[in-house]
């Protein structure tokens, strides 16, 4: 079953959620089936929907962009492990949960006194992917 995991600042996950046959709405007004208090969100900002075997992620014209793996996204076939950002909450997707720990997705870089420099969004410098 595939999933849509809200990963911690440190690469965990958060949260997760099962994606079916119906769309998946990711925002922080009502009408998202997956609410979150990020102010970086549009009140309807992405959908994960399935269409066949395969699913796909689309922005709903949201302010501040969708962005999959540091790239900006209007529409895009979701493969294993995909990283999406949105406003200040990241996400990953998952086509299936083996694989899938409690270990950290991304390795921290660290600057002077081991201060953990954190990622932005399109950067993909500040962070080691290690799958």
């Amino acid at each position: 079953m595939a999933l849509l995991c809200l990963l911690n600042d440190d690469g965990t996950i958060a949260r997760r959620w099962n994606l079916g046959e119906r769309p998946l709405t990711v925002g922080r007004g009502e009408s998202a089936e997956v609410r979150l208090a990020d102010d970086g969100l549009s009140r309807r900002h992405f959908v994960v929907f399935r269409e066949g075997e395969d699913f796909l992620l689309k922005d709903l014209s949201s302010r501040n962009g969708t962005w999959l793996d540091g790239h900006r996204a209007a529409i895009h076939l979701l493969q294993h492990k995909d990283c999406i950002q949105a406003g200040r909450s990241r996400f990953l997707f998952a086509e299936r949960e083996d694989g899938l720990s409690a270990m950290p997705l991304f390795k921290p870089r660290t600057g002077p006194h081991d201060t953990v420099i954190l990622p932005t969004v399109g950067d993909r410098s500040t962070a080691e992917i290690t799958w």
